[in-house]
């Protein structure tokens, strides 16, 4: 499981990226205004004759055409960074995870600028790393599972179960969700967790389903 170190390192990476992602769309209606004002001023220092006009108009739609292909890219990212932004304030790692993507770190590199494609594809592994916090993977559960067999047999003390335990709450991957509950409910039964743990990984399961 990422520590909070980790999700603070990540929050400032996703900031940085989104100020960034402001300062390239800026940019680029800038540099569209500017375009259009040294046409215009073209346009009206030659006498704007029909000439003029139609030299101006087929570059004009070249302009135009380019600036969009760069300005929607850079818009959506930006969109797409906020997002992220606001699921980490909210501690909303399901969400955060599912608008984690090396794809779109390298549109960023492309439309938004080197930095913020940079910052994006750096915190692209800690968060498929971090999961919900006290959140148990169906690896972790299957191990408590072992853990408190080892137990029963004799071949462990409680006190190691206990300790090992511990050390399994800092570990996560994926799995089903159906399964991990089952397992949950069997750990219960068993006496391997207690109604406090059950009940907090079963709400933290079920968020999944939602």
């Amino acid at each position: 499981m990422g520590s909070k170190n980790e999700l603070s390192g990540v929050k400032t990476e996703i900031l940085v990226a989104f100020i960034f992602e402001i300062l390239a769309l800026i940019g680029w209606i800038v540099g569209m205004i500017i375009l259009g004002i040294l046409a215009l001023l073209y346009g009206i220092l030659s006498g704007l004759n029909r000439y003029v006009f139609a030299v101006l108009i087929v570059p004009a739609i070249i302009y135009t055409i380019i600036f969009l292909i760069l300005f929607i890219p850079t818009i959506l990212v930006l969109i797409r960074t906020n997002r992220m932004r606001k699921a980490l304030n909210k501690g909303d790692i399901q969400t955060l995870k599912s608008l984690n993507s090396i794809g779109w770190a390298i549109v960023a590199l492309i439309f938004s600028g080197i930095i913020p494609g940079i910052m994006l594809l750096i915190a692209y592994g800690p968060i498929e790393e971090y999961s919900a916090e006290g959140e148990l993977s169906e690896n972790t559960i299957d191990k408590l599972v072992k853990l408190k067999t080892l137990m029963d047999s004799g071949v462990i003390t409680k006190e190691e179960f206990e300790l090992q335990k511990a050390k399994l709450y800092g570990t996560s991957s994926s799995g089903s969700v159906e399964e991990q509950l089952a397992k949950l409910k069997s750990l219960l039964d068993s006496g391997a967790i207690t109604q406090s743990e059950y009940e907090e990984q079963r709400e933290a399961l079920i968020k999944k389903l939602i």
